[in-house]
């Protein structure tokens, strides 16, 4: 084996163990880009998804607020979320489809104002979904986009409606 060969492993060991020892379960590829040295990046990120996939994980990419993300998701749902929370990340990511990726603070308010002090703020303070109070908008984090990946494949408004009808 070439001492090259050694170090790709080794860097691709390293960057799967830092996923995986996360607590967060999320990171930023601009940290990983300087964990990968001059390695190929793409060559390395498809063997830290091979070793994840190994052990029964994913990892997601997304954008969040120009920064690009590497989240860590396994199947299944998330056992901290009640069916009463999915169905609000479910609403406003189809909503920020339908409409704006930044949902105003005061329509949410509106929409959620029976479950806003319980389920909407429980889902804010755990990060799947993040307000700027400056511009008075709410955003779905990427976790919060990771954590329904496996619930609703193809998240649209009309379809989301429909269920309610």
């Amino acid at each position: 084996m070439s001492i090259e060969y050694n170090n790709v492993k080794e860097i691709v060991k390293n960057i799967t163990k830092l996923i995986l020892t996360n607590p967060q379960k999320i990171i930023r590829e601009e940290d990983l880009r300087n964990l990968s040295k001059d390695f190929d990046f793409e060559q390395l990120m498809s063997e830290v998804y091979l070793n994840l996939r190994n052990v029964g994980f994913e990892l997601i990419k997304t954008k969040f607020i120009e920064q690009e993300f590497y989240i860590l998701t396994s199947d299944g749902k998330d056992d901290n979320i009640t069916p009463s929370q999915y169905g609000i990340l479910a609403l406003i990511i189809a909503l920020g489809k339908e409409i704006d990726e930044y949902i105003k603070i005061d329509d949410l308010k509106e929409i959620f104002a029976e479950l806003w002090d319980t389920d909407v703020q429980f889902l804010i303070n755990n990060d799947y979904l993040r307000m700027f109070d400056d511009l008075g908008v709410i955003q779905v984090t990427p976790l919060g986009k990771a954590t329904m990946k496996n619930i609703i494949k193809d998240l649209q408004l009309k379809n989301l409606l429909n269920v309610f009808e």
